[in-house]
């Protein structure tokens, strides 16, 4: 009965390998693309980092704690006026500051 139990797995393993294959190539194509879009908008944005930092202190937030890059815009840790810990985008074009929804 454990033969025929390691042989069925193995056989299901055996016929599922290149459709994994096929679908690690096309997710790796299309984070790829994904990337280069995020590196050239990175490189398009009037508003870098330091910018970003100061437009959120600009409309009232605390210290900054962490500026990153993230899908298009920049997000910005930091504090709002009651010392609570807020994330923030930054639009990289005009600068405009949202709260971030998670």
């Amino acid at each position: 009965m454990m033969i025929r139990r390691n042989a069925f797995l193995a056989a299901a393993i055996a016929a599922a390998m290149p459709l994994s294959a096929a679908f690690a190539q096309d997710g790796g194509g299309d984070r790829q693309a994904r990337r280069e879009a995020d590196r050239q908008a990175l490189a398009a944005a009037k508003i870098d980092a330091a910018g970003a930092a100061s437009a959120a202190r600009t409309a009232g937030y605390g210290p900054v704690r962490e500026v990153e890059w993230e899908r298009g815009v920049w997000e910005v840790k930091t504090y709002d006026n009651q010392g609570r810990r807020v994330s923030l985008n930054i639009d990289p074009t005009s600068g405009a500051v949202t709260p971030r929804t998670h």
